[in-house]
């Protein structure tokens, strides 16, 4: 089992060290990082990723309430609850601002051993459950999301195919060209302009519409990061997004497997990324 972990704040070193001891004489299975300011408290949060941090109010370069604010912007901190430690600021209103600011708790100096284990106790409960909670979300979310994501690509796959046919039978009309009048022939040719413009415009109203509603922001953060990319390497980006292979994306461009190759590897010398990186994994973390 593995231990919880328990990062410690207090710029008063014989504070710290009576909470630390009330800890370890408590024998209960934790794992204690220790910092004597916000600042290198925020530091070894970002390395250890703490379970719970107990933070004093009142410290130099960083104080309590300065260093929830800081997590609160860092995706894998915001998450983790800080308990208040505080000998001064005992007002309502001073505990009311520390709440409002994330923390979700508050202990009172001189600590008491048996408050702070009880509440350090409660609160990693609670963390924990919280935990498993956003978990089952987060895979309920992406079943979801690769139920929605089959969905739209057979959808375009059996337009796609659909096209193919059409193709087919625009191939057989060409034929008669030869055997037919200017008139004839100008009909083709605004029979075989009308049918990939349709296909392009059914392209659209499949993914357009119903890709934005499944991957809402993913084509403006694409924009941002990479501007250059053609509407092309866009299109193929958003077939990557729905993690589909080579194969299903030439038949959807109504193209070959080593065109969308090529374009692949455009694709990646355009972002930037190194042999070993995947961009398939790249593109879904847009």
């Amino acid at each position: 089992m593995n231990k919880q972990k328990i990062l410690i704040v207090d710029d008063e070193p014989a504070a710290l060290e009576d909470i630390v001891k009330c800890f370890i004489d408590s024998q209960e299975p934790f794992e204690l990082f220790q910092a004597l300011d916000g600042e290198k408290a925020f530091q070894i949060a970002l390395k250890v990723q703490p379970d719970l941090v107990l933070a004093d109010w009142e410290m130099p370069v960083m104080d309590g309430l300065q260093l929830i604010g800081k997590m609160q912007t860092v995706e894998t901190l915001r998450d983790i609850p800080v308990i208040m430690i505080t000998g001064y600021m005992l007002l309502p209103g001073d505990l009311k601002t520390a709440m409002s600011v994330g923390a979700v708790d508050y202990i009172r100096k001189p600590i008491e051993k048996t408050e702070l284990l009880a509440r350090t106790k409660t609160m990693l409960r609670i963390s924990t459950a919280n935990k498993t909670i956003r978990k089952q979300e987060e895979e309920r979310l992406l079943i979801k999301l690769e139920h929605q994501n089959k969905e739209i690509a057979i959808a375009a796959l059996h337009l796609a195919n659909y096209q193919k046919r059409n193709e087919e039978l625009l191939i057989e009309m060409k034929k008669l060209i030869p055997y037919l009048n200017k008139e004839g022939n100008e009909i083709i040719r605004k029979i075989i302009i009308n049918n990939k413009s349709n296909y392009e415009n059914d392209f659209l109203n499949v993914f357009e519409s119903q890709f934005r509603d499944i991957h809402a922001g993913f084509y403006e953060r694409l924009d941002f990061l990479h501007p250059d990319l053609t509407p092309t390497e866009k299109k193929i980006c958003t077939f990557l997004k729905m993690n589909l292979n080579t194969k299903e994306i030439a038949t959807l461009l109504i193209s070959t497997p080593a065109t969308v190759e090529v374009t692949r590897s455009r694709i990646r010398k355009k972002i930037g990324l190194e042999h070993f990186q995947s961009l398939t994994e790249y593109i879904a973390g847009i």
